[in-house]
């Protein structure tokens, strides 16, 4: 019995939340991971996995970004069995819409309930707080963590409560009940009102906060909240106990004749070489950490798209990396997909020039924009090319992958 193979989009459009189903992925023994971009999605290199997750982030640049294409391929994934798992944005996306380019991912009879074509009065400033929608707004009642309650089509014995956290996630309502697997239940001591209460609880208590959609022969997960919270440990057992359930735990989809004609060739990288490019990328985060900690109590932000994007979350990125290298190190040799070495190598020295050249900008009160869109992206494409390497070393092969993982996974 081998775990599932579960692709993480970690391309254009998304945030830094596909770093905690990683987290939440690894802790949970799930290590066969691919990280994938909006060429992958549309190279259709999904047509291979189990499950397919989609973050948080901005749902219109995720949605332009994978083009009319990859949505036809994610709908065929899914149609064809696949299990895909939507977080916040990536919960929106598949819903039905008429905006461009939203209208390329009409898949589900889904609508959200934080809609309207006037916005309700804000209790705090903050561009957190609504998204236009063509006429209509898409408008943020609340964030931080919330209180969600199971449905009896989820556990028909005993309902269950949990907390997640709610970052600009759909209140949500479905055209057939029986696909509601919970609902907001209340709001908790860390709940952070943007507007009143009243209008809070009209918009999301009761109302879906976790939606399975059956679809041909998969099926779609609508995830308002971000139940990959690493500080979620209940949240992150319903993803969990999720993937086990649609997966069975025991065989992959694909046929294993497909899988091993394209799978990408791996190399073994040993010795001095191993040891240089573990220093290359320890030297480059290192100093790149250094620079993004200066930056990170700066009073600046960046709107990328409908997007806010501030100093701390390009720490977020590094240190997800940083924390890993031990790991790493602790190893031989390393596995990787050739061109892997080199993607890694120049993207860390990259963002080390860029850090240094965004800090000087930022002190000199010149536009930054351009330069933080570029880290961004730098940033995507190192952190994604070093958990290939992470995942492809440590666990590839380990006599715990090859082993199995028992029928019940418990969050550690």
């Amino acid at each position: 019995m081998k775990g599932p193979k579960i692709g993480l989009y970690a391309g254009s459009g998304t945030s830094h939340s596909w770093l905690w189903f990683v987290d939440l992925f690894e802790k949970a023994g799930f290590y066969d991971l691919v990280f994938l971009d909006e060429f992958s999605v549309q190279n259709n290199d999904i047509k291979v996995l189990d499950v397919l997750v989609v973050s948080g982030g901005d749902t219109f640049a995720v949605a332009k970004s994978l083009g009319k294409e990859g949505g036809q391929n994610i709908k065929s994934f899914v149609e064809q069995g696949g299990t895909y798992i939507g977080s916040c944005a990536g919960a929106y996306l598949p819903m039905n819409s008429s905006k461009k380019p939203l209208d390329w991912f009409n898949f589900v009879d889904v609508k959200i309930t934080n809609l309207s074509k006037t916005l309700p009065l804000a209790e705090i400033t903050t561009c957190k707080f609504c998204t236009s929608y063509g006429c209509d707004f898409v408008f943020h009642p609340v964030r931080e963590a919330v209180a969600l309650k199971t449905t009896s089509f989820f556990d028909k014995k005993t309902p269950v409560v949990f907390t997640a956290p709610l970052y600009g996630g759909p209140g949500m309502k479905a055209c057939d009940p029986s696909w509601v697997l919970a609902v907001y239940e209340g709001f908790t001591r860390k709940t952070s009102f943007l507007t009143s209460r009243k209008i809070a609880e009209k918009t999301l208590i009761k109302k879906a906060a976790v939606i399975r959609v059956p679809y041909k022969k998969g099926q779609f997960y609508l995830l308002g909240p971000h139940l990959e919270h690493p500080k979620f440990k209940e949240a992150n057992q319903f993803i969990i106990d999720a993937v086990i359930s649609e997966t069975g735990m025991v065989q992959n989809r694909g046929s294993s004749k497909y899988r091993l004609k394209s799978a990408p060739l791996k190399e073994k990288i040993t010795g001095k070489q191993a040891k240089e490019l573990l220093l290359s990328i320890r030297r480059e985060l290192s100093n790149s950490r250094i620079v993004a900690a200066s930056l990170e109590f700066l009073p600046i932000q960046w709107l990328i798209g409908q997007k806010v994007y501030e100093p701390q979350k390009m720490r977020v990125y590094l240190e997800s990396m940083w924390k890993r290298m031990k790991a790493l190190e602790k190893n031989k040799v390393l596995i990787l997909e050739p061109g892997l070495y080199s993607r890694i190598t120049s993207a860390a020295c990259q963002i080390t020039l860029e850090l240094r050249r965004i800090k000087q900008q930022i002190d000199e009160n010149l536009d930054s924009l351009e330069t933080a869109v570029k880290i961004f992206d730098l940033l995507h494409v190192l952190s994604s090319s070093f958990f290939d390497l992470y995942f492809a070393t440590l666990f590839n092969g380990s006599q715990q992958y090859h082993e199995g993982i028992k029928s019940k996974v418990k969050i550690k």
